[in-house]
């Protein structure tokens, strides 16, 4: 195959950086998951933590019944600006040294104040969240970003129902957004 011909479908296979602007309707959802009692408020790391500043505004509902789950422990880790865990424990990634856990509201919600995680191992466009959803069945779930997910990231993220994209969005304050439901397969409330 000819140089160009590869190059034009690594180009092509690459994924659309674009970032929208946050609407009026996401601007107000977003007020709302801000004024979230602190139990279901998440700061990962210090506010002044390297990397670009990023909000999730997640729901945890049900696969099979759709409804959200309420009072559901969850855990988030994620690599740093420079794609490193660095984990308390050694060899347990679960431990990363930016993690944390909230509690969702009785309609499943929880904020998540992070950053922008940064790509894993030798590996590019793989920025992604893990989270733990505490008693389900199975229990790991990763968010994806789909402006920092490639062609064979996002292909494996779709055929999976234990990954999620998420798009992210600009805030008025120059940071990143993502608003996103989380189906998990048997929580706590349905095994």
């Amino acid at each position: 195959m000819p140089k160009y011909l590869i190059l034009l479908f690594l180009i092509a296979c690459g994924p659309d950086r674009s970032i929208n602007s946050i609407s009026s309707l996401e601007t107000k959802i977003l007020e709302n998951y801000k004024n979230l009692s602190t139990a279901h408020r998440l700061q990962i790391g210090s506010p002044d933590e390297p990397g670009e500043k990023l909000a999730l505004c997640l729901t945890f509902v049900g696969k099979v019944s759709g409804a959200p789950l309420p009072n559901q422990k969850v855990h988030f880790y994620h690599t740093d600006n420079n794609g490193e865990y660095r984990p308390s424990i050694s060899n347990n990634e679960s431990t990363a040294r930016l993690n944390g856990s909230a509690i969702t509201d009785a309609e499943g919600r929880i904020f998540v104040q992070t950053i922008l995680p940064g790509d894993y191992g030798s590996s590019s466009d793989n920025r992604h969240i893990h989270t733990t959803v505490f008693g389900a069945k199975p229990e790991a779930y990763d968010i994806h970003f789909k402006q920092f997910t490639g062609f064979m990231g996002t292909r494996f993220a779709d055929r999976s129902d234990q990954h999620f994209q998420a798009d992210l969005k600009r805030n008025n304050d120059g940071s990143l957004i993502a608003f996103l439901s989380i189906e998990v397969k048997r929580p706590y409330t349905e095994n």
